[in-house]
């Protein structure tokens, strides 16, 4: 499945595509939205959650890592500093 092929499927397709086949990435807050990162093939999904609603408000589909500007600093590679030191 590419991106053109999950933008054509209805809300239900889009969840069964994400909860089967989505490696869930990363999750960020920003004010009162969550938003909740997945990687599907070769293409990128997020999903925006408003408060702690468990319905999603918006699903966006991307190709282009630029979209994943915001979730770079919640990114942890201070482990992978040590190895390539050495310590």
């Amino acid at each position: 499945m590419d991106s053109y092929e999950f933008t054509e499927l209805d809300d239900r397709g889009k969840a069964f595509a994400i909860w089967h086949y989505g490696v869930h990435l990363l999750t960020r807050a920003f004010g009162s939205k969550h938003y909740k990162l997945y990687a599907l093939n070769d293409f990128y999904v997020e999903v925006t959650f408003h408060g702690k609603n468990v319905d999603y408000k918006r699903i966006q589909t991307f190709e282009s890592i630029n979209f994943l500007e915001p979730y770079f600093e919640l990114l942890d590679l201070s482990e992978l500093w040590q190895s390539e030191s050495g310590t």
